[in-house]
């Protein structure tokens, strides 16, 4: 159960999250949160270490380094076995939730949301670009991750992004393997400061099918997306098998969203989606 209230220790109103259990190991229905939005430092008073081995406080910790705002809400739960952290954050104008693997504190799902304020833009751009730096960055090294411009390399798709840059000149905000009455196509949807372009190519052959251009000076996406193009990914070829593994079957469909870090893949009655920074299966829907 997740509360909301005020609180007040020793007489002075503290930005505190409480712990409701007892014992030194508890589980996820033991498990009472209050919170308190009040900017400063955010502290657990009963420091409690779950059944996953780790406390409240490291989770919340954790998730002040990736965004920096104040502590709404925590919830520790529970999905299809795997126990995690659900923690809400924050700053003027702009909403941070990241859900923590449990066990170790690894990200397994996060979300940026901002409300549109024109009086608020030059903050909204400062902040976007902080928020785009504190995302977690995984190692190319260690976890085989590799910059947008090389994740689709092994794949026919780089070769519709390529036609699709020859027709306009804008970054990459989306691309996807489709199909329509029996018609395989690629959709590639690039992006520059002043519009959006969006062409379907014949996956045989990269024909033009369609194609489209629309007006658009949103900025503030714009950075957003620019700071994307620069983090480490997954390829698409390491996805696909993910995915594939994940229910046993073929891939019919696929997308990517640049600024989302996130495939997903339709694999007859199933969709799929896989973290593209992690490379985890973060959900899988009938």
């Amino acid at each position: 159960m997740k509360l909301n209230k005020n609180l007040l220790v020793g007489g002075v109103l503290a930005s505190a999250l409480v712990l409701g259990a007892c014992g030194s190991n508890v589980s996820a229905d033991d498990m009472e949160w209050e919170t308190e939005e009040n900017s400063g430092s955010v502290t657990v008073r009963d420091n409690t270490e779950t059944a996953s081995g780790t406390t409240a406080q490291e989770a919340v910790d954790k998730a002040l380094k990736e965004f920096d705002g104040t502590v709404t809400d925590v919830e520790y739960d529970e999905d299809d076995g795997v126990y995690y952290y659900d923690i809400e954050i924050e700053n003027g104008n702009e909403d941070f939730e990241v859900k923590l693997n449990a066990e170790d504190l690894s990200i397994i799902e996060q979300d940026l949301d901002r409300d549109d304020d024109d009086r608020d833009d030059e903050r909204d751009d400062d902040n976007e670009v902080q928020a785009s730096d504190k995302k977690t960055k995984q190692s190319a090294d260690t976890n085989g991750n590799t910059k947008l411009a090389e994740a689709f390399k092994d794949d026919k798709s780089a070769e519709a992004i390529e036609a699709a840059h020859e027709r306009f000149d804008g970054i990459l905000e989306e691309v996807s393997y489709e199909e329509d009455d029996g018609v395989y196509y690629y959709e590639v949807k690039l992006e520059n400061k002043k519009e959006e372009y969006e062409v379907k190519l014949k996956a045989d052959n990269l024909s033009v099918l369609e194609e489209e251009h629309e007006s658009d000076n949103n900025d503030r996406g714009f950075k957003r997306l620019e700071a994307a193009q620069d983090e480490k990914i997954i390829s698409l070829k390491q996805a696909k098998e993910t995915a594939a593994e994940a229910v046993n079957g073929k891939i019919d469909e696929w997308d990517y969203d640049v600024d989302d870090f996130k495939y997903e893949f339709e694999i007859g009655d199933y969709e799929v989606k896989v973290n593209a920074k992690t490379g985890d299966v973060i959900e899988i829907d009938d």
